[in-house]
């Protein structure tokens, strides 16, 4: 029981703030430190496909030459001279397919470190 009140008395002593005239002292460290480990495994695949089916074509004529129209009596004539017709075309066809897969893989690794020390002191008289 005497060290309980003991105790009490010296808690009382310590918690209470200091009386007029009286002198204190302040000095408090704080040291904080933290570590942070992260570990990422990436593995991405990404799969592609592309089909291109294309056609086109192409048709030219022309006609080169001179076309001479007679009359007699009532009657028409066409004549054609140096007359050439020319037609020619092209046709394309086709198709275009593509597959791809592409893949990222690994680890990134980070560690970070943070350390705060701080000093605070201050005295006088109340």
């Amino acid at each position: 029981m005497k060290k309980v009140v003991g105790l009490a008395i010296l808690a009382t002593l310590f918690a209470s703030p200091a009386l007029a005239d009286e002198t204190f002292v302040l000095n408090q460290w704080t040291i904080q430190g933290s570590r942070t480990e992260t570990n990422i495994n990436i593995d991405n695949v990404t799969n592609s496909n592309r089909t291109q089916d294309y056609s086109s074509s192409s048709d030219k004529m022309y006609i080169d030459g001179t076309v001479e129209t007679e009359s007699n009596n009532g009657n028409i004539r066409k004549s054609f001279k140096n007359f050439t017709a020319n037609h020619a075309g092209s046709y394309l066809n086709g198709s275009f397919h593509e597959e791809m897969t592409n893949r990222v893989w690994g680890t990134i690794n980070t560690i970070m470190n943070s350390y705060t020390n701080s000093h605070e002191s201050s005295a006088g008289i109340r």
